[in-house]
């Protein structure tokens, strides 16, 4: 599709005609809202001001009484809320109206499962959005690059990026960043504002970063210089054990970004794994590549014989 709002935050009438079809959306309050803006982020269930209720939010007003309810959805709609999604083919409240029409928030409903909503609102917005993405991985900053670090699920991503954090290094998102294409060209990745600050380990749970670690550990946003892809060792596959090769790259919203696939076994510190290959990246740039001169020390010892 070729959109004329794409790169700017497309109002609420916009996405309500590109969506919908695709969502099979009503629209019971007409054109209440139409003009407000849709936030550009992305944290799961909620896409900054677009949210998508369900039977849960529905169980939480229906224990409550009239003014009760008027309360609680006055509390909802005046923090900037743009849309609400109705899913599951439930009907709109008729209490919804009045706090709808004063904080001019469009209402609609969509007969669609919320989960299968929410991931039509992902497609729907990544086409208003060209130059922003939301991936899977987290974002560090090691020795001054902004390390982009993904993998298979359970792998240790999280652990691996505690230890680098704990060693000095900064923390930028985990689990997922939202990554947007700057004028300049660059990458610079963030973390959704739910999330921000916040990191899930097995077994502990969700931990404070900030809170633990202090307020010097954390970076807002960082550029994307580096990934670092964690895949679980297979025995019998063939790894290059020089680094002859020329360094994988993954795309990113159209932008080449250098990769290294570490392999993780037991008894391997990923940790200090990726520290290396950070150094490694710097010193590639600067032009010093270790396994090059290894092989030219071979070429001058063969042809000296």
């Amino acid at each position: 599709m070729n959109n004329r709002n794409a790169g700017s935050d497309p109002r609420v009438k916009d996405f309500f005609f590109q969506a919908r079809e695709a969502l099979r959306l009503e629209a019971p309050l007409q054109d209440v809202g139409f003009l407000k803006k849709i936030k550009a982020d992305a944290s799961g269930r909620v896409f900054s001001n677009l949210q998508v209720w369900d039977h849960k939010e529905m169980q939480a007003l229906g224990g409550l009484s009239q003014d009760e309810k008027r309360a609680w959805l006055i509390e909802r709609f005046r923090k900037g809320v743009a849309c609400v999604i109705f899913a599951d083919g439930l009907a709109v409240p008729e209490e919804v109206g009045a706090p709808a029409r004063r904080y001019k928030v469009a209402v609609f409903s969509s007969p669609l499962p919320k989960k299968q909503c929410v991931g039509g609102i992902r497609r729907i917005l990544a086409d208003f959005f060209p130059n922003r993405i939301v991936v899977s991985g987290g974002l560090l900053q090691i020795f001054e690059l902004g390390v982009l670090i993904m993998g298979d699920s359970g792998v240790g991503k999280s652990e691996s990026a505690l230890e680098l954090i704990s060693r000095g290094n900064r923390f930028v998102s985990d689990d997922v960043t939202r990554i947007r294409k700057s004028a300049a060209g660059t990458l610079i990745g963030s973390a959704p504002s739910l999330s921000q600050n916040f990191m899930e380990i097995r077994g502990l749970s969700i931990i404070n970063i900030e809170h633990i670690f202090g307020a010097a550990v954390i970076c807002r946003r960082s550029e994307i210089d580096l990934a670092i892809y964690l895949e679980r060792w297979e025995a019998g596959k063939e790894y290059d054990r020089l680094g002859l090769e020329t360094p994988e790259k993954v795309e990113i919203l159209g932008i080449e970004v250098p990769q290294v696939t570490i392999p993780v076994a037991p008894g391997r510190n990923i940790a200090t794994l990726i520290e290396v290959a950070c150094k490694v990246h710097i010193l590639r740039k600067k032009g010093y590549h270790a396994p090059h001169e290894i092989a030219r020390r071979l070429d001058r010892a063969l042809s000296s014989q």
